[in-house]
């Protein structure tokens, strides 16, 4: 494709990881519909990163599938030149969109990788996105001329309300220069949320047991990240609400003594749901517990626990299912 010069010029200062966006390691950049400058630099601060742009991002890579999502959403998929995950089921709204964008790895994409397509942006939805040890810190783009961002759910510390996802749209819309969709992406999670909210007052939560992985030592969600928010707009209360983490490890012993009455099960990986559920059937000490004697389990994409408008697809899920007295439908 033909491509044009970019002029705008990287400083990086790296104790606040500042960077000026728009420039590339090369010097020109797919034909793409033009993108204006700012009349004024934006600038953010995202995860303690600081990040000044003279104009829209017109190269981006995102990391993961919710990332991708979010940003189609927000009307900017023909600037994703390379996007990770690429064996992701996207939701049926931007199924179309997805199929067009070059899938770069099944999991992360290497940084080499990255680098080959020129970005301008690198947007992350975890933590692992930006991995040292794999060469992507954050650090390690922000001394190469390019700025990056990560949804705040894993910045450290936790997701304690809407706010955050607000906080983060808003600044992905400055940024790309699309507040107006940003703005519109962030008011349907909003309704969303507050729809099943109607539906819910009063209602007393249901002792659940959300359950990710693991047979000897089972992981479940603790009570900082997007997970928790999740159970607590759903009407379920999670049995686990400590933790620093958007998940933890636990035991067996403690999942019986606090004696779920429904157990969520995030779908995703080798194991299928199902299988999941056969083992804590047959798991000695889960197999006690209310929510197995009654068979009450709740089926759940992984894909629909992270910071996106999906996250109140799991709301209404979990919470036609633990109260179906409270929904006429």
């Amino acid at each position: 494709m033909s491509r044009s010069t970019l002029s705008v010029v990287c400083a990086v200062a790296i104790g606040t990881a500042l960077v000026l966006a728009g420039c590339s390691r090369g010097d020109t950049a797919d034909a793409a519909p033009p993108v204006s400058q700012f009349a004024e630099p934006v600038s953010i601060t995202n995860c303690d990163v600081t990040a000044e742009f003279d104009a829209p991002p017109r190269r981006i890579v995102s990391m993961n599938d919710h990332v991708t999502e979010v940003l189609i959403q927000m009307g900017v998929a023909d600037r994703i030149v390379g996007m990770g995950y690429r064996n992701a089921t996207p939701t049926a709204e931007t199924a179309e969109a997805f199929a067009k964008i070059e899938g770069l790895a099944d999991e992360y994409p290497t940084k080499e990788q990255i680098l080959d397509l020129e970005p301008d942006l690198v947007v992350g939805g975890m933590r692992s996105a930006f991995d040292d040890k794999e060469g992507r810190s954050r650090q390690t783009f922000a001394e190469l001329g390019i700025p990056t961002f990560l949804f705040s759910e894993y910045c450290g510390s936790g997701f304690p309300d809407i706010g955050m996802l607000e906080n983060d749209f808003s600044q992905l819309g400055d940024v790309l220069g699309v507040q107006e969709a940003a703005d519109t992406l962030t008011e349907g999670v909003i309704d969303g949320l507050d729809a099943v909210a109607g539906e819910l007052v009063r209602v007393t939560p249901t002792p659940t047991f959300f359950y990710d992985s693991g047979q000897d030592v089972p992981m479940t969600i603790g009570g900082v990240g997007v997970g928790q928010l999740i159970a607590d707009h759903a009407g379920a209360a999670n049995i686990f609400p400590e933790g620093e983490r958007p998940y933890l490890d636990t035991t067996w012993e403690i999942v019986g003594e606090r004696s779920p009455q429904a157990i969520v099960v995030l779908d995703y990986g080798d194991t299928s749901a199902q299988e999941k559920i056969d083992f804590l059937k047959n798991q000695p000490i889960a197999a006690t517990t209310p929510a197995v004697r009654q068979n009450n389990f709740i089926v759940v994409p992984l894909d629909d626990f992270f910071e996106s408008p999906r996250l109140v697809t799991s709301v209404e899920t979990i919470a036609r299912s633990l109260h179906p007295d409270r929904f006429q439908s």
